[in-house]
């Protein structure tokens, strides 16, 4: 620090001080010279490995605002019970069993029609599948 002229070590410690942030921007994880301040809201569940539960039920945050319970109705149960299995890697493997069996079945069929089938079918095939 040069003591004959403080204006210029505090300007040089500002200027530092943004090179410093404005670099982070680049780092996956910020600067790692700077001190982590969680964000509001921000979890990390690094610690809790359960490899019995599937991948999406492996939120990377947690619930905000107060709890509550209600029912669904039926489109958004049938909406949230397709939106479940067509987005769990486990599913994936019966997912491409149906598609290559509707394909056989119905060899005209385009990828459009393959995928509006499959999010009428799948579902009740996927319970029969596996319960047999």
């Amino acid at each position: 620090m040069n003591k004959a002229q403080v204006e210029g070590s505090i300007s040089i410690g500002y200027i530092m001080d943004e090179a410093a942030k404005f670099a982070s921007f680049y780092f996956k994880e910020g600067d790692p010279t700077l001190p982590h301040k969680e964000k509001r809201n921000e979890v990390y569940l690094d610690d809790i490995v359960d490899d019995d539960m599937f991948e999406i039920f492996k939120p990377p945050g947690k619930a905000i605002g107060a709890e509550g319970k209600r029912y669904l109705a039926d489109n958004e149960y049938t909406a949230a019970h397709l939106y479940v299995l067509m987005n769990c890697p486990e599913v994936q493997p019966f997912i491409d069993v149906f598609v290559t069996e509707k394909r056989k079945q119905f060899p005209n069929l385009n990828d459009e029609a393959v995928n509006a089938v499959t999010e009428q079918e799948f579902p009740s095939w996927f319970e029969k599948y596996v319960c047999s």
